[in-house]
């Protein structure tokens, strides 16, 4: 079942998850539970999950809080942590991963498919309303690790036996910081997957390897995907077309790991809909390896700047494109200072845009400073540059 399929079947309104059951908590305390407890975790887990739970109910533990007032919810170091259902992360939390492993092992595979998902209460309608402030941090991370223990040949090239699987999954909300986490070999979707999400910052994380979906092109593999909460993509909350805003990634390594080939791409999106953008993106400083599409693909993105990343080994460089349909123009792309190849693919660049439709042009548009092999500017008639573009 595809990913929109399995959003329609499952949490796209958040009730698998969001349940109302009480969690038993210290000396005879009980919360309300966000997070779903499935049979079969260890004790560890289960205490994380209740951590979580009391954090949600503004419970301090033993840790207190971080100099931004959020609760520290710390998971327990040396440590597997298996996962068998989506670990939820209440607004106002910093969930330290340091040291710690996760993987995923979940009891049921018929519903939308994430290892962490923040809090989205059933009354949000839509925004960023869903509880924010958010802090993940630490931690490995590989969604299908336990699945292919024992596994070889094909099945364990193709991941078979796991199932489709974002990592961190932000739907609804705002102010969140995901810093340092390595996540290994996600099959089909994303490592970290940004919907409808206003000021977040993805910094120094490690995004090894990548199982393409053989019903999807490349493009569609982006290790940190900007989403809007559109009618089949919407894990939870209103699907109200809400996109992202104020969103850095920022100082990140993206490469093959020891099993698996590269990302189809570090950062972009694939979605879009009439008269909404993305907006105010910064995707600087980042070293991106051997991914098997362009390296870095914003779509349907303004107030952009694709600064100062070191890109080699990848099918192509940096490639920015406007909607392919529809009323989208979009103002203000800057692509500078980018060090782009050798590049491994055929009919791609190292610098290109492309504006799709007269009525989707982009304005504003600055390409300088990059060092790469080649540029190219598809539909250049309607691409209003600053100054004179770069050329190859």
């Amino acid at each position: 079942m595809s990913r929109r399929g399995i959003l329609r079947a499952g949490m796209a309104g958040g009730a698998a998850l969001l349940g109302g059951a009480v969690v038993g908590g210290r000396a005879g305390a009980a919360v309300a539970a966000v997070n779903p407890y499935p049979a079969g975790e260890d004790s560890t887990v289960v205490a994380l999950r209740r951590a979580l739970d009391f954090a949600a109910d503004n419970v301090e533990g033993p840790a207190g809080r971080d100099d931004k007032g959020r609760i520290i919810v710390r998971a327990r170091p040396n440590h597997r942590h298996v996962l068998r259902a989506t670990l939820i992360v209440p607004g106002n939390t910093f969930l330290d991963c340091t040291d710690a492993r996760f993987v995923a092992d979940f009891v049921t595979t018929g519903t939308a498919r994430t290892m962490v998902l923040n809090r989205v209460p059933a009354a949000t309608t839509g925004g960023y309303s869903a509880p924010g402030n958010i802090r993940i941090a630490g931690g490995s991370w590989d969604p299908t690790w336990h699945y292919l223990q024992g596994v070889t040949g094909d099945d364990f090239d193709t991941a078979r036996p796991a199932p489709a699987m974002n990592v961190i999954t932000m739907q609804h909300t705002s102010n969140v910081e995901l810093d340092g986490l390595t996540i290994y070999n996600v099959k089909w979707w994303h490592a970290i997957e940004l919907n409808a999400v206003r000021n977040a910052t993805v910094r120094n994380c490690r995004l090894h390897g990548w199982v393409h979906d053989p019903g999807q092109g490349l493009w569609h593999g982006e290790a940190v995907q900007l989403d809007l909460a559109g009618s089949g993509n919407t894990w939870a909350g209103a699907r109200d077309n809400t996109p992202c805003t104020d969103i850095r990634i920022v100082g990140n390594l993206c490469d093959t790991s020891g099993s698996k080939p590269g990302w189809g791409t570090l950062a972009g999106s694939h979605t879009a809909v009439d008269n909404v953008r993305h907006s105010r993106v910064w995707i600087e400083s980042n070293t991106v390896r051997n991914t098997r599409w362009d390296a870095i693909t914003p779509f349907n993105t303004e107030l952009l700047y694709v600064r100062d990343n070191q890109i080699t080994g990848c099918h192509g460089g940096v490639y920015v494109r406007g909607a392919n349909s529809g009323v989208n123009p979009l103002t203000t792309v800057e692509i500078t200072g980018n060090s782009v190849g050798p590049l491994t693919g055929t009919g791609r660049w190292g610098v290109g845009l492309a504006a799709y439709t007269e009525t989707a042009p982009l304005r504003d548009v600055l390409v300088s400073g990059n060092a790469a092999p080649s540029f190219r500017y598809n539909n250049e008639r309607w691409i209003g540059f600053r100054q004179e573009p770069q050329r190859g």
